[in-house]
This record gives structure tokens, C-alpha cells and sequence, in this order.
């Protein structure tokens, strides 16, 4: 049996293909460093004409912003896992066969913090996301009130981490869930989240839906 994606399916074309070719874009310049210092200016001006090609596309922000919450299915636009957002590291999570979520990532310079290693803040940007979407697959749309994390060993830049999340349960409007960051066998991270039910029906609708592609 195919395995289930609770995070919105990347796609190669579009905008989704625009944010990958950024995302190697930004990769390509943290590695690069110093080293186009001699090809800054133009390289600057390529980037301000292309940036100028996009913006005269653009639609304002309260209705770019509106456009994206009527989109069917899991976030296209997240910062942690959106396929359609190039600051998100592209993180892809499966249902597991009992209903807690597992997905890998690979993180690259621009994700650095302490030398060589994943900035602590982008490993809490995972957890949270990963904990938000285990109670959003229990079918509890809720946002986060309150995230635990403990940081039990570093995280090289490059290596596969696995992500582990799970929801836990629910008590009255607040939501459970908790996780963590594996390299190997080693447990990296974990947190425990505590989250509050969204009010908003359409917004809850959101959250739960899967996307007819993913169905």
C-alpha cells in the first residue's frame, strides 16, 4: 500500500520549480562566499533585473495572501516544508501506519548556526511544523501556544534527519503533540508542543483537507 503525504506534493513546474532553482540559487552563493566578490556587480544587476521581472507580476500582499489560503490541500506556502516558498528547506512528511508522521530532510550552509552544524532555531521551525501537521492528520486544526525543545546533540549540515512527530491528545480546546530530529540513530531533538483549536471554520477546513492529489 502507497504510503500517505501529509504535506502538500511538490511539483516540477511553476512557482514550485521557481522556489527549488532559488533554493539551489542561495545554496550555490552561502557555499560560494568571498569567492564572487570579482563577479558581485554583475551579478547584482542580473539578480535586480530578474527580481524586477517577478515583482511587475506580483499581486498586492492582502491578496497574494488570500489567494494563497484558498488553495486546496496541506500549505504550498509554509516556511517549514512549502514547496512554493524558497526560504523553506524542503521537507516532505509520510503517514505512518499508526497515524504519527515521519519525513527526512537534508539542510545545507545556508541553515548553519554554530560551525558546521544547524542553527538551533531552524530545528525548533521543524519540530514545530512537524507537531502542528501530526494534530492537523488527527483532524485537530490547531495553532501553537506553547513548544518544549531540548537539544541533546548538534546536527551536521548535510547529514539526513529524520523527522518524527505525533499527536498525544486533546483536552478541551488544547491539542497535544510531540517529537524529534534523528541523524541516524542518534535522537538530536525532541519537543513537546501544546496548541489551541482554530475558531475559524474555513481555516479548520484548511488545515484538515487533504488535497485532491493526494486523496
Amino acid at each position: 500500500m502507497e504510503a500517505t503525504l501529509a504535506t502538500a506534493q511538490p511539483r516540477d513546474r511553476g512557482i514550485d520549480a521557481v522556489a527549488s532553482a532559488t533554493r539551489r540559487l542561495v545554496d550555490a552563493i552561502t557555499r560560494a562566499g568571498e569567492a564572487i566578490d570579482i563577479d558581485a556587480d554583475r551579478i547584482v544587476a542580473d539578480l535586480k533585473a530578474l527580481t524586477a521581472r517577478i515583482d511587475a507580476r506580483a499581486p498586492d500582499l492582502s491578496e497574494r495572501i488570500a489567494t494563497m489560503w484558498r488553495q486546496p490541500g496541506p500549505s504550498r506556502f509554509d516556511p517549514a516544508g512549502g514547496t512554493e516558498n524558497p526560504l523553506s528547506p524542503p521537507v516532505s512528511l509520510w503517514v505512518e501506519p499508526d497515524g504519527s508522521l515521519r519525513g527526512e530532510v537534508t539542510l545545507s550552509l545556508a541553515f548553519q548556526g554554530p560551525p558546521r552544524h544547524v542553527h538551533g532555531g531552524t530545528s525548533a521551525m521543524l519540530m514545530d511544523h512537524a507537531l502542528g501537521m501530526a494534530n492537523a492528520r488527527a483532524g485537530h486544526a490547531a495553532v501553537t501556544v506553547g513548544l518544549n525543545v531540548s537539544f541533546h546533540a548538534a546536527i551536521p549540515i548535510g547529514s539526513t534527519i529524520t523527522i518524527l512527530a505525533r499527536h498525544d491528545g486533546r483536552e478541551g480546546r488544547k491539542v497535544r503533540s510531540s517529537g524529534e530530529l534523528r541523524v541516524g540513530d542518534l535522537t538530536c531533538v525532541t519537543a513537546t508542543g501544546t496548541f489551541v483549536l482554530i475558531d475559524d471554520p474555513s481555516t479548520q477546513e484548511k488545515f484538515r483537507r487533504p488535497s485532491s492529489e493526494q486523496a
